[in-house]
């Protein structure tokens, strides 16, 4: 209980200062992965005999050869679910809590496996824990990709799986098999897991995220003895020390479920503006517009995630090229705009890209950079559909 205040006030402490901030937003993302846990290191006097980790497979736990004299194989996936709440406190940074719930599977083999019967033998061994953490971290966003870390705090870990039988003491029949016993445990250790995602990914009208992460365990879970019995006799004794790095493919939903707009929206990045124009009012298209009315330029439309002129949009550019030379006291304002798919700050960026490649054309055909201001506002005020 203590842990959790803790970390209760460290995310109302987030939210605290964040106020001071262009914008505020709240998300729930739920997520789901799959993973790959790396087994367990192993000692012992005899450990070729015993026990040898299999690095490869964590998705096929073993084969178990039945009464039947079938082989039966055992399936079971590394993997993690969870829901995470991420607040922005500027353009780039925000707060991660949440909690997840995970489980991590290694597998084992036995180079001389056990036979339980004449038709029975276990070639492979589980060894496999669950756990719920909470966590709190903090996310840095730039251009559709996030880094992020977040600190776990595990509850009881539990030994989910320990051997094929799921006895959790191994199998010991007919005078042959495994046994296990526990040296010492750590049923609540801290987890530190950094993680690398690209936001914006879509899929059935969903904003997704897609990245891969570590949790990486700062001591080890299990620290235990593996015994191999043959015809009633012990012949050889591994370690076991359960340290259980796991790798984690993840995939999250976040959904937007508060959002605190400023009074009066301002571009996030904004060049130095110039003295207006002293013109009060232009003729554009057989209309006439006056000083401060907006103009949306429908010709003008970018690919998604880019910032590079279409032919039509040169052609638009081209007729307020014209414009602006008629007018030589002009002074025009380009102001960018995205959808509201994908990380509001990354589209802030894009859409002031987007205004500066209408700049730069334009200056290219003559017109003084001091004539033209341009802004960024991404997704705050919609344009179109």
């Amino acid at each position: 209980m203590k842990y959790l205040k803790i970390i209760f006030l460290l995310f109302i402490n987030s939210l605290v200062f964040s106020q001071t901030s262009f914008r505020s937003k709240l998300t729930l993302s739920p997520h789901i992965g799959i993973g790959w846990a790396i087994p367990p290191f192993v000692s012992g006097d005899n450990s070729n005999l015993v026990l040898k980790p299999n690095y490869l497979k964590n998705n096929l736990a073993g084969n178990i050869v039945t009464s039947s004299g079938l082989t039966k194989p055992v399936y079971k996936i590394t993997n993690t679910l969870g829901l995470d709440a991420n607040y922005s406190l500027n353009n780039h940074w925000s707060a991660n809590i949440g909690a997840s719930r995970s489980m991590q599977l290694s597998i084992l083999n036995d180079p001389a496996p056990v036979k339980i019967s004449n038709t029975t033998q276990y070639n492979s061994w589980i060894f496999a824990y669950k756990y719920t953490s909470l966590l709190v971290g903090a996310r840095y966003t730039q251009n559709y990709n996030f880094v992020q870390c977040n600190i776990h705090y595990s509850s009881n870990i539990k030994q989910a799986i320990q051997s094929d039988d799921g006895s959790g003491s191994g199998v010991t029949t007919n005078g042959n098999g495994l046994t296990t016993t526990i040296i010492s445990q750590n049923l609540h250790p801290i987890i530190i897991s950094p993680e690398y995602g690209i936001t914006g990914a879509t899929s059935f009208d969903l904003p997704m995220e897609l990245s891969v992460g570590l949790h990486i365990p700062t001591t080890a879970f299990f620290k235990a003895k593996a015994l191999l019995i043959r015809n009633n006799a012990s012949i050889a004794e591994n370690t076991l020390r359960f340290t259980q790095t796991a790798l984690w493919f993840r995939i999250r939903v976040p959904l937007t479920i508060w959002t605190k707009k400023p009074e009066q929206i301002k571009p996030a990045i904004q060049e130095k503006e110039s003295k207006p124009a002293s013109t009060k009012s232009v003729e554009y298209e057989g209309k006439k517009i006056t000083i401060g009315e907006k103009v949306i330029l429908k010709n003008i439309q970018f690919e998604q995630v880019k910032a590079i002129l279409t032919p039509a949009a040169m052609s638009e550019l081209d007729r307020v090229q014209k414009l602006m030379e008629q007018s030589a006291s002009m002074i025009l304002q380009i102001t960018g705009h995205t959808s509201d798919e994908g990380d509001r700050n990354a589209n802030i960026e894009l859409s002031l890209a987007r205004a500066k490649a209408c700049k730069e054309y334009l200056v290219k055909k003559g017109i003084k950079p001091n004539r033209i201001q341009v802004r960024g506002i991404g997704p705050d005020s919609p344009i179109s559909k």
